[in-house]
């Protein structure tokens, strides 16, 4: 392991969705077991969600000059943001069909507590735009605690 290699810390992680379109506000919120590491200055949340469609995978990557959610399994999904408010290409496929969207980080923040080496809260706020038009605002807030077991 090198300087810039960690160990993978067992968390748990409890996340709360806010997705606001239009006139309407819907929030959720779940708690899953993942894995937080660092390497080459990255940070990484790796994470299993099961929903009512089947298992899915999450990966989060945080650099220090942008943010890349991937997701694979009972949906496949690639957004990437750049802190400088670039907007970027995301692609999402629910077995329906694939769309391919913009998405634009409005927000970002990285807390660590206690221990300096593990995340603790993650929180960051994106904007879907279809061919340029809003679609909606997206808020997603990850607390990350470190698992005893």
């Amino acid at each position: 392991m090198t300087t810039n290699q960690m160990e993978r810390k067992k968390v748990i992680i409890h996340i709360t969705n806010v997705i606001r379109q239009m006139d309407a506000e819907e929030k959720s919120a779940m708690s899953v077991s993942g894995v937080f590491y660092r390497d080459k200055g990255n940070r990484y949340l790796h994470y299993e969600e099961k929903q009512l469609g089947g298992k899915i995978r999450t990966v989060l990557k945080i650099a220090d000059n942008e943010l890349l959610l991937m997701r694979s399994g009972a949906v496949n999904m690639r957004m990437h943001f750049f802190r400088d408010n670039r907007r970027s290409t995301a692609s999402i496929d629910s077995g329906a069909g694939k769309l391919q969207l913009e998405s634009e980080l409005v927000s970002m923040e990285e807390l660590y507590e206690n221990k300096p080496d593990v995340l603790s809260e993650v929180a960051f706020q994106y904007d879907l735009l279809s061919q340029g038009e809003y679609i909606g605002s997206y808020t997603v807030l990850m607390k990350i605690e470190e698992d005893a077991e």
